[in-house]
């Protein structure tokens, strides 16, 4: 499976993409990160958007740390995902703007109550595995959960620091 992971984090966040890709090797699941450049028009490069049709799902993660202009790109991209017809889920923590989808695709987050999104996030799933009934979705909710324990994670350990 590819998972097309579309990010916006702040500072003591950034290594969870990297880190997230790791993990999911573990589970054969390949993410597919953006390349962050983007033209001068403010349009996606071609790049990105290739990424992004040949993933199977797009997960969007966004934190309160990231700066405005990258949560715009994530925008941008998980727009480009819907108009491509993937399934999306975007974690958003509470606070962070979202558009481009659908608000049922959307799971809000706290970092510091890592189970509050279960339910959520089950009923997303359910939503896609509807929607897309040949689609193993799965791995997606794994992914999806081992996103947001790594977020939670890094929140627990900033405060240690």
């Amino acid at each position: 499976m590819r998972v097309f992971l579309s990010y916006a984090l702040g500072p003591v966040d950034a290594t969870i993409a990297a880190r997230l890709r790791a993990v999911a090797a573990a589970y054969d699941i390949a993410i597919l990160l953006p390349n962050r450049t983007l033209p001068a028009n403010d349009e996606l490069t071609t790049d990105t958007l290739k990424k992004i049709k040949q993933s199977d799902a797009v997960i969007g993660l966004l934190t309160r740390g990231a700066q405005v202009a990258s949560v715009n790109v994530v925008n941008h991209e998980l727009g480009a995902a819907a108009q491509n017809s993937k399934p999306i889920i975007a974690f958003v923590e509470q606070g962070v703007p979202v558009q481009g989808i659908a608000e049922s695709q959307i799971v809000y987050f706290n970092p510091l109550i890592p189970h509050q999104h279960e339910h959520r996030l089950m009923a997303v799933l359910d939503q896609i595995r509807q929607q897309q009934q040949k689609k193993d979705l799965t791995a997606l909710g794994w992914i999806a959960g081992i996103a947001l324990g790594m977020v939670a994670l890094n929140e627990l350990l900033g405060d240690k620091n």
